[in-house]
């Protein structure tokens, strides 16, 4: 019986930990990566630069690790049919678009 306590308590232990190693996000950041993944797949070139110059982050972090829907930006712009943001996104991040497409 006390073999079978102290196996719970390790194991709830390890699932407490595990919950708490998630990073938090900033509520009002998170909303602004929102709404440059909505300008993504909106294909519109000026919703996506006014996005972009009020979240005020700049393109190169976005490269690293901006995430819509489990696609990196370009990807999900080609996915959704927004060939104008997928574009300039690739121009920002020094990639070929087209490239990009024939893999897809």
């Amino acid at each position: 019986m006390k073999n079978i306590v102290i196996a719970s308590i390790v194991g709830l232990s390890a699932l407490y930990a595990g919950s708490t190693n998630a990073e938090y996000m900033d509520p009002i950041l998170e909303n602004k990566l929102v709404k440059i993944c909505h300008a993504i797949k909106s294909d519109s070139r000026i919703k996506l630069h006014v996005a972009l110059k009020k979240s005020g982050i700049r393109v190169k972090s976005l490269a690293k690790g901006l995430v819509c829907n489990g696609y990196d930006p370009v990807t999900f712009a080609a996915l959704n049919n927004a060939n104008r943001t997928g574009t300039l996104m690739a121009n920002k991040f020094n990639l070929d678009y087209q490239e990009l497409l024939a893999k897809l």
